[in-house]
């Protein structure tokens, strides 16, 4: 049984702890601030582009140039990469698609990294033939212990998103969609809503999904034709998806992080009040007991 001195300890133990996931809290939530601003800014973007790009995807589809050559670069000191318009915008069910899963590189979040990795083995379970691209850490440790090995893994990706960093991995994407290491590239990440919720979301990012019910050229004058505008917004639609993904998973990380230490804090404070209790009434036993042990000492001696 707890003495006296044990529970004092206890107290004091939580106490500090109590404190460590308070200050994590408002951090979490300075955090999140900035990554809302950052996702409400750059998903605008993303959607116009997937609108534009999806409606200019219906017309390749009916097209009799369909296997026209594409060049797609990201940066200016490496080769482009070739591919044709038919490929980019190709529709039917893949058989072999990349999957990539989008985690946080440290726990402390709540379920936010199980929901996503639930949603990837969904995933997995419908497409045998998939391949697995983890970007975080968490991730890439659960499938470790699975005896999964991703075929491309990175991690410590800053919440900051610099350019470089999001173009090498939109370039790595597109390098493994373009060379038949995968037949398309799915997103699946923590789309963040409002205040501290998100939803699992699973997205095709290639090949480009057409918008259903678009009226192709009759809403854009493209110039100086529909094969440039192609090889300048392929490689811009992508780097936009997976800094709009980055952006919102970075968001809905802090939001999930804060949601968690606001939890942890409120069940330290209750924690805290029943050793507060317990302690008390150790106290008053103790208390009790003396007295009884001085009155009946008192009337043996009368």
């Amino acid at each position: 049984m707890a003495t006296l001195r044990d529970i004092k300890t206890r107290i004091r133990i939580v106490a500090n702890i109590q404190k460590i996931t308070r200050a994590m809290e408002l951090v979490a939530a300075a955090k999140l601030t900035r990554a809302q601003q950052r996702a409400q800014t750059t998903r605008p973007y993303s959607e116009e582009l997937n609108k534009v790009l999806g409606t200019l995807a219906g017309l390749v589809t009916s097209d009799t140039e369909d296997e026209t050559p594409m060049t797609i670069s990201f940066y200016a000191d490496k080769r482009p990469l070739e591919t044709t318009r038919e490929k980019m915008f190709r529709r039917g069910e893949a058989q072999r698609p990349g999957l990539v899963l989008i985690t946080s590189d440290r726990g402390l979040c709540g379920s936010f990294n199980t929901n996503l990795i639930r949603a990837a083995q969904h995933f997995m379970i419908e497409h045998p033939g998939a391949r697995l691209i983890t970007l975080g850490k968490k991730a890439r440790g659960f499938f470790k212990t699975r005896k999964i090995t991703p075929v491309l893994h990175m991690e410590g990706i800053s919440d900051k998103l610099p350019l470089p960093q999001t173009k090498e991995i939109a370039s790595r994407l597109v390098e493994m969609f373009v060379k038949d290491e995968v037949d398309a590239v799915h997103l699946v990440y923590a789309k963040h809503r409002k205040g501290t919720s998100y939803s699992v979301t699973r997205q095709q990012l290639l090949p480009i999904p057409p918008v259903e019910g678009g009226e192709g050229e009759d809403v854009y004058i493209l110039e100086p034709g529909r094969d440039r505008v192609f090889e300048a917004l392929v490689p811009l639609y992508v780097t936009t998806g997976v800094l709009s993904a980055l952006a919102d998973s970075f968001a809905s990380e802090h939001g999930a992080r804060m949601t968690a230490m606001q939890q942890a804090t409120q069940n330290a404070e209750d924690k805290i009040n029943d050793l507060v209790i317990q302690r008390n009434r150790m106290r008053q036993a103790a208390i009790t007991k003396e007295l009884s042990e001085i009155v009946g000492g008192a009337e043996a001696l009368r």
